[in-house]
């Protein structure tokens, strides 16, 4: 759901001139925390419940609009937040613009990039420690936003046997599954995700 809102979001910004932009609808990507749940954060249990409302009536509005296979709304493992599932196909700009009065109605904070939750982050310091145990031992912690900041190297090595062994041993420990992990290029270091992730 992240790229697809960002997606409406960019393109209502473009075509308004910014206009679209300003105010309580704005932001660019994200989701909210988890409805009945304690997650972190802000306005839990109203956050979701409106957030799913306005997701539910999003996906009738893209499905209406020539994509009768674009899924409901879930919550994401990781952020405990309100999202579409990550392989929900992209969005046509004909159906962004046909249905971006429903998007415009969310609120700020499912708009926002939401971190994962205390729990979706031990998960995924917990799938980088088995990975470095089996056999990557270069394997990053993710970033503060749950992402694997990936060297070249460790691409091409990604795609080798032994990394797709240690791979399939150690998908267990992130919440949602292998669906769920998010990549960068790592560029420069990264910050560490906090709470003594590393090693």
């Amino acid at each position: 759901m992240r790229r697809m809102i960002a997606i409406i979001m960019i393109s209502a910004c473009a075509a308004t001139g910014g206009a679209a932009c300003s105010g309580s609808g704005s932001g660019h990507r994200g989701a909210t925390t988890q409805s009945g749940g304690t997650s972190q954060g802000v306005t839990a249990q109203g956050g979701t419940a409106q957030s799913m409302t306005v997701l539910r009536e999003l996906a009738r509005c893209i499905r209406g609009h020539g994509m009768p296979g674009w899924p409901d709304p879930v919550i994401n493992p990781l952020t405990g937040g309100a999202d579409f599932p990550p392989n929900a196909p992209r969005v046509p700009v004909s159906i962004q613009h046909a249905c971006q009065s429903i998007a415009n109605r969310l609120p700020p904070d499912a708009q926002a990039t939401q971190p994962p939750s205390a729990v979706g982050m031990q998960g995924l310091l917990r799938f980088a420690r088995c990975l470095r145990s089996h056999g990557i031992p270069n394997w990053p912690d993710p970033n503060a936003l749950g992402e694997f900041p990936m060297t070249t190297q460790l691409i091409i090595q990604f795609k080798g046997p032994t990394d797709r062994s240690a791979i399939s041993r150690c998908i267990r420990n992130v919440p949602g599954g292998s669906q769920y992990l998010r990549f960068v290029p790592a560029t420069a270091p990264q910050p560490a995700a906090g709470g003594g992730g590393n090693g």
